[in-house]
């Protein structure tokens, strides 16, 4: 749509009123496919006031390179249309600093995003908006209606009202709907709820499962003196969440942080360190593998089955990773009830596996005899099948058992080291969990056969 317009030759206002019809964010899409060309004239026909819309929906770090290559002027005209949020986030994602901070000092808002900038990142002040409408406890409700309509212009929601008193003391929300129903005389005070805050030091997390929990679509942030100091909004918070399920899942897969619009090279080099780490942690199991296989080489039937007791575990492994990772991020760590209720429900599938496994491992050697050593011609055909199926099921209901604990264990300890527990991720807990159940298999084999004397 774009490229179409900008081969139409309109005039700028016929332009600008086509660019009107569209929404701000199919235009954010449709710029990563336009060239630096084509994209310089189309910002150079737009209105301040749209570039700022469009600018809303672009990923803060395409928004702060397309602004700095604008002049400071028009940098600053297009950052004072934007809420503060929005504009702290693109400022945050400026390559230069000493750019962002010559632009902060421009901004009519300037005193606020510094204060907003200056927290980091997974903090809930770094997410805050000051466009809210306040009110007194003391005001008739017809006083902050009045009150309502002079604020609403410069709000970035009216939903509900936050309630203040004199020294900015949080009190409150008065529901835009309960204000519309009430009569005169009555006072805010009679009408209020309370609506739980947050601190702006909390971890943005927190608000999340607040605003969750509480069924919000705005959150009042204080400071440590109970101050009102801005507001946080489901928008805001949609999208905090968003970027924390793609940052856990990339973690989940052992991927670094990346972005759609980046050179296919540098996405390489930023994934290469992550498969260096899981090749090494690979070598020692490659080894004892070479190991294992040679202390009990001529049978062959231990390999036939060697990919169920490296990919049951793993899936076991992989699905209890998730109820960790699930229970850290809410709660912090699991409680007893779950650890206990986890590790029941995976000895329970461990018996149940290695029982199905007995039974069809047991009927395979017994009708099959393949892959057997020489050896195994001194015991009768229900005796060998007999004695590879409790290798088999036994390795198998021991790895399935114990991998849960494993898969537990991991993001607990990396939580308690403050590494991201997500980083305990499917390829590496697959890793791990493969070195165990190779070890287990082949040294349960290993120390039944010699015990009964076939190797």
């Amino acid at each position: 749509m774009i490229k179409e317009l900008l081969g139409a030759k309109l005039s700028k206002k016929e332009f600008q009123t086509h660019v009107n019809d569209m929404h701000a964010y199919d235009i954010a899409n449709e710029l990563l496919e336009l060239s630096d060309a084509e994209r310089a004239i189309f910002f150079d026909a737009l209105t301040t006031d749209q570039l700022a819309d469009i600018f809303a929906y672009l990923e803060p770090d395409l928004a702060a390179d397309f602004l700095s290559s604008f002049t400071s002027e028009k940098q600053t005209k297009i950052l004072d249309e934007l809420i503060v949020d929005d504009a702290v986030d693109i400022l945050q994602s400026y390559d230069d600093p000493s750019l962002r901070d010559e632009v902060i000092t421009t901004l009519e808002e300037a005193h606020i995003i510094k204060d907003i900038i200056k927290y980091d990142d997974d903090t809930v002040g770094a997410y805050i908006s000051n466009d809210y409408v306040s009110i007194n406890p003391r005001m008739d409700v017809k006083e902050a209606s009045t009150s309502l309509i002079k604020q609403a212009p410069e709000a970035e929601t009216i939903n509900l009202l936050f309630v203040v008193d004199e020294n900015n003391q949080y009190l409150g929300a008065v529901n835009l709907k309960t204000l519309v129903k009430a009569r005169s005389p009555k006072l805010i005070s009679e009408i209020m709820e309370t609506i739980p805050a947050v601190s702006a030091n909390s971890p943005i997390t927190e608000a999340i499962y607040d605003m969750k929990n509480y069924e919000l679509y705005e959150l009042p942030v204080i400071n440590k003196d109970n101050e009102l100091i801005g507001i946080l909004t489901l928008d805001d918070i949609i999208d905090v969440a968003t970027h924390e399920v793609e940052e856990d899942y990339e973690k989940l897969a052992a991927l670094p942080a990346t972005h759609k619009a980046e050179k296919w090279l540098k996405t390489a080099l930023r994934r290469l360190p992550w498969l260096i780490i899981l090749m090494v942690i690979s070598i020692p199991l490659m080894s004892f593998s070479d190991f294992m296989i040679g202390s009990i080489s001529g049978v062959t039937i231990l390999a036939f089955f060697q990919p169920l007791m490296l990919d049951s575990p793993g899936n076991v492994a992989t699905q209890t990773l998730a109820v960790a990772l699930k229970a850290i991020s809410n709660e912090g760590r699991m409680k007893r009830s779950e650890l206990r209720k986890e590790f029941v429900s995976n000895l329970l599938t461990s018996l149940l596996l290695g029982l199905i496994t007995f039974i069809i491992s047991f009927v395979f050697v017994y009708f099959t005899q393949i892959g057997l050593p020489a050896s195994a011609s001194q015991f009768s055909g229900f005796q060998t099948a007999l004695i590879f199926a409790a290798i088999i099921a036994g390795s198998l209901t021991i790895v399935v058992s114990l991998v849960s604990l494993l898969a537990i264990a991991i993001p607990h300890i990396f939580k308690s080291l403050k590494v991201d527990p997500a980083v305990a991720s499917g390829p590496f807990i697959t890793t791990i969990i493969d070195f165990f159940s190779t070890l287990v298999y082949f040294g349960l084999a290993a120390l039944i056969l010699k015990g009964v004397g076939m190797i």
